[in-house]
């Protein structure tokens, strides 16, 4: 759970002092996952914040002993709100993911501010904590409506001050401020979902201090989260679908077993008990949105969608026990005590597009199965009730002379890889990896993509092609 205790802050951050960095010592399980040098240390932006000072946790992967790459890559991670992940465990996954990709340069990962390690933390406290995919619920849907009135709650408890401290700006400025402190000049900027907004937001500010981009399943400023939940459900159904028809599951017609369960679970919502130890099991109701946002999530990682179908024919057939790991996934990523739902709001509220009637309907038009489900959605807009400055997104016209690479997974459903082709018609230089077989954010997990920017961090000039994407093409008849 995130920390329960809620917080009232009225005043603007301080100017505390100049911005620095003080080293400290790594976590011992996260040295024992491999040999490579790295550092560990708290980066101070010189600013305060619920009457103490932000400090941001980072740590610096080392390519090579005893080198500092003055040109090193640094990790934006996604949500809004995401941490980096940089707890003892998740430092040792990323040891070890550092080992395969084989990039050429120094990593630097950090958790934004509000989210992680970092601190503070400000909370939306106890009884507050929204599910961060299930932002704009329909209004039928009781236990999620509920949850989107707790971000407003939230936001009064927060407070104008902090609710702004939390947003974009503040990240931009960190992330500046980390790079001077760090004496980097320049750094090649690696950011994966909702973090690929914040990284063409840096590009437009400080062109000078980015070597290039590299935008894993972007998010492009003109997509508005709410209008585009209708086709990502959509998508998530279609993929089932697809994946039936190519490899052959458990269903002969996996859009029927949704659509059965949706009916079924309108009237007569099933409840799933979570968790093993009776002490903290919990309780969630399987309602049509929240098994629409369960298929969505099952389509993040590729494998997952053929155990799906089976678990959707069995709850058919009467079982809906069978959809606990589906649940389960989703309670998992709702209530990670890494991310923070204060700093999602209160950066998708500032670079939200304005929401669009004629776009909604459009998008509802395109997404009949989901439609019934999702149409209320259009009337509960929690960035309403939610105000902080909004940030104009990056000039469309504006030359740039960073080289970029961006990556998209051709079976990503929350980021479809068409999202990117408006970016790619204006920025001709780009380069473009479309990962055959990939879903949601492929530099984290494929081999292929990670294989895809070691080659453009090296050469980032040559159009190279490794032989994995003719490979995986080849393999998917794509």
């Amino acid at each position: 759970m995130l920390l329960a205790v809620a917080l009232i802050f009225c005043s603007a951050p301080a100017l505390m002092a100049a911005p620095y960095i003080e080293e400290d010592a790594c976590p011992q399980q996260a040295q024992q996952a491999s040999a490579a040098a790295m550092t560990c240390g708290w980066f101070y932006p010189g600013e305060t914040l619920a009457q103490a000072p932000v400090r941001l946790r980072f740590v610096v992967l080392r390519a090579r002993p005893g080198h500092i790459d003055p040109t090193p890559v640094i990790h934006l991670p996604g949500g809004p709100g995401d941490s980096a992940g940089l707890g003892p465990e998740a430092l040792a996954r990323w040891r070890v993911w550092q080992q395969h990709a084989g990039w050429p340069h120094d990593i630097v990962l950090y958790d934004p501010r509000g989210t992680g390690q970092s601190r503070p933390r400000p909370a939306c406290g106890d009884g507050a904590v929204i599910p961060r995919q299930l932002p704009d619920a329909p209004a039928t849907d009781a236990p999620v409506t509920a949850e989107s009135r707790e971000a407003i709650q939230c936001r009064l408890r927060l407070g104008r001050a902090t609710a702004e401290a939390l947003g974009p700006r503040a990240q931009l400025r960190d992330l500046y401020g980390l790079m001077a402190a760090l004496d980097i000049e320049q750094a090649h900027l690696w950011a994966i979902s909702y973090g690929t907004r914040i990284a063409r937001l840096f590009e437009q500010r400080h062109p000078q201090r980015v070597a290039s981009l590299i935008l894993d399943s972007m998010v492009p400023f003109t997509e508005n989260e709410t209008t585009a939940l209708p086709m990502q459900l959509q998508g998530a159904v279609d993929e089932l679908v697809r994946v039936c028809g190519e490899r052959g599951c458990a269903s002969t017609n996996p859009r029927r077993a949704v659509a059965t369960l949706l009916a079924r679970y309108d009237t007569t919502p099933p409840i799933i008990t979570l968790g093993l130890r009776p002490s903290a099991q919990r309780r969630l109701t399987v309602t049509p949105y929240r098994l629409l946002v369960m298929v969505l999530l099952s389509t993040y990682e590729p494998g997952h969608v053929i155990d799906t179908v089976q678990r959707l024919e069995r709850a058919v057939r009467g079982d809906p026990t069978a959809l606990r790991p589906l649940a389960e996934r989703l309670d998992a990523q709702a209530n990670d005590p890494e991310r923070s739902e204060a700093v999602f709001w209160s950066v998708r509220c500032a670079l939200q597009p304005q929401l669009n009637d004629s776009v909604w309907q459009a998008a509802i038009a395109r997404a009949p199965d989901v439609a019934p489900y999702v149409d209320a959605a259009r009337r509960t807009a929690p960035c309403r009730h939610w105000p902080v400055p909004s940030l104009a997104p990056p000039d469309r016209h504006a030359k740039r002379s960073s080289r970029v690479l961006v990556v998209t997974g051709q079976a990503d459903r929350a980021t479809p890889p068409a999202w990117s082709d408006a970016y790619m018609a204006r920025r001709a230089s780009a380069v473009r990896a479309d990962i055959p077989g990939a879903a949601h954010v492929p530099t984290l997990y494929d081999r292929c993509a990670q294989r895809v920017v070691a080659a453009f961090l090296r050469a980032p000039d040559i159009r190279l092609t490794p032989d994995c994407l003719s490979v995986r093409a080849a393999q998917s008849g794509r």
